[in-house]
């Protein structure tokens, strides 16, 4: 299961044995959604687990539309000059307003 995030205190990660609703979240961000996404590699899991703390979450090639608002989209293959190849969210806002948002998917 997902470690799931408690919201309601300035984003603070908690672990729980699932993801937890965003009960009380007056307002869904690009940093609340960098902060779920972080550490999930494949995209259905990542819309699986925005599904399940309450957004609505819909997928097209490699990107998912939350809430008719946000998109994140998935970067799978970044390679580094080690060799290293990473996978990695860039989150934003439809209405294009900054700050846009960029988080791993390695673990």
């Amino acid at each position: 299961m997902r470690a799931g995030l408690d919201l309601s205190g300035g984003g603070t990660a908690v672990a729980l044995q699932s993801v937890a609703p965003l009960d009380g979240l007056h307002e869904v961000t690009a940093e609340t959604i960098a902060k779920l996404l972080t550490g999930i590699g494949m995209i259905g899991a990542a819309r699986n687990a925005l599904e399940e703390v309450g957004l609505r979450a819909t997928i097209a090639g490699n990107r998912i539309t939350i809430n008719d608002e946000y998109f994140a989209q998935f970067v799978g293959a970044i390679s580094r000059p080690t060799g290293h190849v990473e996978a990695r969210w860039v989150i934003y806002s439809l209405a294009g307003t900054p700050p846009v948002w960029v988080v791993g998917a390695e673990q």
